[in-house]
């Protein structure tokens, strides 16, 4: 990782230098334990939304979207209309709406509640993607340990922010974050996180989670219902090593493993693996840096899933996203305060059932304008290139995308 981000930067002797700025550059003077445990504490896309020393607070964002198939050619010149794969959860051509909800509340002393509901497109139910406690079994100065029970964000990597359209800037998930892993899902079980502060500027976040998991790697019709009601679990955990200060930098490491399905489901197709018995193991790092106004993020996940009774015993998943993104402020003006700029590269391979390979590259940009601290607009494009089989014709897919999103 620290190699190929050092490579996306002017020279190579640029990233040490502000590797070094961060390991001899101490925490913010005058800390408190308070402030450099929520620093270290493990990031998520419902926390910015959380206030945990409020007694109740509610807080949501409401997003109206517009994206639209541009339409390619495929490389002999056959028209495509079909858009981005299905399988990366695109946004189809039209108007769509994610609007959100997020209430939490502080009980009792030391006990949190925390809901989260999504109201997503033309759906006329809401879905429900957190229900949980929360209760702080330790807090010793720099040192955190807390239980979590309920419905949860599944707590493997980085990419959960990638299915918030308040949080994400494409009109189209990355490949890597939306099929490489369980599609989307919200765990149901339980889960013990911590932060410890290794010293002034270095500590570490962990996190380890057991749950009912979900039966398929598909992007299921009801995304994040996490219903998995048989007897098989998913143990899932990660591990990070953090920095604040001048220069944030977090390096983490996530693993899982579980069952998906049992026995045969004689319904589906022998070309389809939800037709047999499986179970899946997962694993990959992951690297965000935070400076000045500069932010990037990567990861790297693998996964294969173990078939019973299959023409394929185990199908492969690979998949790799880089994103970056720059905050230019703007003074002085009160209809905008700042422009962000936004880039991201995704590539994907995947196994299938008849021994082909199913291949994905993926190039997305985008700009958004900050024209109050509640209300944004972002302007995206996505190109991606899909490969069905090795004999396949290569498919080119653009997308482009308008959305407005108002917080409170």
């Amino acid at each position: 990782f620290f190699l190929f981000v050092s490579q996306t930067m002017k020279t190579r002797s640029t990233f040490l230098t502000l590797l070094a700025l961060a390991i001899y550059t101490p925490a913010a003077y005058g800390q408190t334990d308070e402030l450099l445990l929520d620093s270290l504490r493990r990031d998520t896309p419902s926390a910015r939304y959380m206030d945990p020393a409020s007694f109740f607070r509610i807080h949501g964002y409401a997003t109206i979207g517009y994206s639209t198939d541009l339409g390619h050619k495929g490389e002999h010149g056959e028209g495509v209309t079909h858009g981005v794969s299905p399988r990366t959860g695109a946004k189809l051509s039209g108007f769509q709406n994610d609007a959100a909800l997020f209430v939490s509340g502080v009980p009792f002393n030391r006990v949190t509640t925390a809901l989260e509901v999504h109201f997503m497109g033309n759906r006329r139910n809401p879905m429900l993607t957190e229900a949980k406690f929360t209760y702080q079994l330790a807090n010793a100065g720099t040192n955190e340990l807390v239980l979590t029970g309920g419905r949860f964000w599944w707590p493997f990597g980085i990419h959960n922010g990638e299915w918030f359209a308040g949080v994400d800037n494409f009109p189209v998930m990355s490949v890597a974050g939306a099929e490489i892993l369980p599609a989307h899902y919200n765990e149901v079980g339980f889960m013990m996180e911590g932060a410890s502060a290794l010293s002034g500027s270095w500590g570490i976040n962990y996190v380890g989670a057991i749950g009912n998991g979900v039966p398929s790697f598909d992007f299921m019709d009801m995304a994040g219902s996490g219903a998995d009601m048989d007897t098989e679990r998913t143990v899932t955990g990660r591990l990070a090593l953090a920095h604040v200060g001048t220069l944030g930098l977090e390096i983490g490491m996530s693993g899982a493993s579980g069952g998906l399905r049992d026995g045969l489901d004689p319904s589906q197709p022998v070309d389809n693996a939800n037709r047999y018995e499986a179970g899946f193991t997962a694993f990959g790092p992951d690297l965000t840096l935070t400076w000045s106004q500069l932010a990037l993020s990567a990861y790297w996940y693998h996964s294969y899933e173990e078939l019973a009774e299959a023409p394929r015993p185990e199908l492969a998943r690979d998949g790799f996203t880089i994103e970056s993104s720059y905050r230019l402020p703007v003074a002085d003006n009160d209809r905008l305060s700042a422009i962000g700029l936004h880039a991201r590269v995704s590539w994907a391979e995947e196994d299938n059932v008849v021994g082909d390979v199913y291949r994905r590259r993926q190039y997305s940009g985008a700009m958004s304008f900050e024209l109050t601290r509640a209300f944004d607009m972002r302007l995206g494009y996505v190109l991606q290139q899909d490969r069905a089989a090795f004999d396949a014709p290569l498919l080119w897919n653009q997308i482009l995308g308008l959305s407005f999103t108002a917080k409170f």
